[in-house]
């Protein structure tokens, strides 16, 4: 996802006049309500360094100073994969003393994509998106190189990956131009031989097919979970969505969320036809009260109970009812200097927690759903995982 193009249009949006719903309020019919409270559990909001290069491959604190980059995770059990755009790491929340370990890929080598092999050996010049399988398979997508990786077992040190889509052959760095991506195509049929132009944000089914949006060529596209991984497209942008940020698969369909010429919106998208109807627009959305102007444009979804929960890139969350209510769920809209390290420490109100999101320092973003508990990537003065409550 890159907001940047996006920028002039944004801004020119205005928000509705909306009621900020407290905590405990009940928003209007089949809205959910809002989070309660958030911590931050991994990451340094308040971080004085930013240095990549003393990240530990081997156990990096979770909340060190300098803290790991991250905007992509995934999330089983009490376990957590982060992306930085360059490497994957793995979290033990419940360790004694939890770490961020490396999966694959480097931050200080120079820039490499190495799609096979064991992971730990595997390298990746700028991988967006972080995607569960139903058995435990991990996919990602590599931006630049125009690739699709699967990771057969992150959570083991036997883990190997291999390319199940696009770009299959290492590369390095100077094989990519500046400011393109290696050997764009438009390509549907066998993984082996479809093509992309920036594959990124892959999600996944219940069956276990992964959907990426195929950014250059303004399309989505589902790769099957068949013998030869065939790729085919099953949504063109067109008037009801001109650029897209955000994908989500819940309650058995495919959600995107992007912009159109009169403003952001979600839509819903019939994967078996390709027809999609507008599911919420920009109207439609509730702004915290301390920032009535916020951008309400989708970083990332994920499906809440029945309701769909959407990271905004004004920085807060808001949260759409089957009936298409929406309720602003968590996120103050801005920055909060008032926050010590000391409050970080602690629980938050979470209509109090300063949200954002700085796309292109890493890629891309997710937000993950267990038992109640919703993870979301920030950044304030460094970067930060916080753990909303939410019904």
């Amino acid at each position: 996802m890159r907001l940047a193009k996006l920028a002039p249009v944004l801004f020119a949006l205005t928000a509705t006049a909306c009621v900020q719903l407290d905590a405990d309020d009940t928003p209007g019919p089949g809205g959910g309500k809002a989070c309660t409270t958030a911590r931050v559990i991994a990451g340094n909001p308040k971080a004085s360094s930013s240095d990549t290069t003393s990240w530990d491959p081997a156990g990096h604190p979770a909340k060190a100073d300098p803290p790991m980059h991250f905007g992509n995770i995934a999330q089983r059990g009490r376990t957590i994969l982060v992306s930085t755009g360059r490497s994957i790491w793995r979290l033990e929340l419940d360790a004694a003393a939890p770490a961020f370990v490396r999966v694959a890929g480097s931050e200080t080598e120079d820039p490499s994509y190495r799609p096979t092999g064991a992971c730990a050996d595997v390298r990746f010049l700028a991988n967006d998106g972080l995607a569960w399988l139903p058995d435990g398979r991990l996919i990602t997508g590599d931006d630049w190189a125009n690739g699709v990786i699967e990771l057969s077992d992150p959570l083991s040190p036997s883990c190997t990956a291999k390319p199940i889509a696009g770009t299959a052959r290492d590369l390095i760095g100077a094989d990519v131009r500046p400011g393109q991506t290696y050997m764009p195509g438009d390509l549907e049929g066998p993984g082996a031989t479809a093509r992309f132009a920036a594959p990124n944000d892959a999600i996944s089914d219940d069956a276990g097919n992964v959907y990426i949006r195929d950014r250059g060529n303004k399309k989505i596209k589902r790769i099957a979970n068949d013998a030869m991984r065939t790729v085919t497209t099953v949504f063109t942008l067109h008037d009801e969505l001109q650029d897209f940020n955000a994908l989500a698969w819940a309650h058995g369909a495919l959600y995107a969320g992007g912009i159109n010429f009169d403003g952001t919106r979600v839509i819903k998208i019939n994967v078996s036809t390709g027809a999609s109807e507008p599911y919420v627009n920009d109207a439609d959305v509730p702004r915290p009260d301390r920032s009535p102007s916020a951008a309400s444009l989708p970083i990332t979804m994920v499906g809440l109970g029945d309701d769909l929960l959407v990271y905004a890139s004004g920085g807060y969350l808001y949260r759409i009812a089957p009936d298409g209510s929406v309720a602003h769920a968590a996120g103050m809209g801005s920055r909060n200097t008032d926050l010590t390290a000391a409050d970080y420490a602690g629980d938050i109100p979470a209509l109090d927690v300063p949200l954002h999101f700085l796309d292109g320092l890493v890629g891309g973003g997710n937000l993950t759903v267990d038992g109640g508990h919703v993870l979301v990537p920030s950044f304030d003065d460094g970067w930060g995982l916080w753990d909303f409550t939410c019904e």
